[in-house]
């Protein structure tokens, strides 16, 4: 928490909300998720037309229906999916841990009803054997 936001950024001096998601998969022992070769760094700021929702499909395979703490979501902002979160579980309830370029720095709050809208796919790691 309160890592600064950078655009590509992939270190705890700064990561953008792909780079958060490396950094927690790898530290939860899903390296290989991390080292796929659709988790590319060479995206702008805007990964629209579909890109990311691609990617995070080539990544992780087929979204699940629900969601519970450790999970990949992907959300969308009044258009095409463009920003990742993970799943945490906060003493409300569910929460959503991402970076947030507007405070500047990753963040973690409660999933409320707006929130909960803009949430478009899950997806669930599965430790490797």
């Amino acid at each position: 928490m309160g890592v600064p936001f950078v655009h590509q950024g992939r270190t705890r001096r700064g990561l953008d909300c792909i780079g958060l998601l490396e950094l927690a998969l790898h530290d939860a022992g899903m390296g290989h998720y991390a080292a796929h070769p659709a988790n590319r760094t060479d995206y702008g700021r805007d990964p629209h037309r579909g890109l990311l929702e691609q990617r995070l499909r080539e990544i992780f395979g087929e979204p699940v229906a629900d969601m519970r703490p450790g999970d990949v979501v992907a959300l969308r902002y009044a258009g095409p999916i463009r920003h990742v979160g993970l799943i945490g579980d906060h003493q409300h309830g569910l929460s959503l841990i991402h970076t947030d370029s507007h405070l500047g720095r990753v963040t973690e709050h409660r999933i409320d009803d707006r929130w909960a809208t803009r949430i478009a796919l899950v997806f669930r790691p599965e430790v490797s054997a």
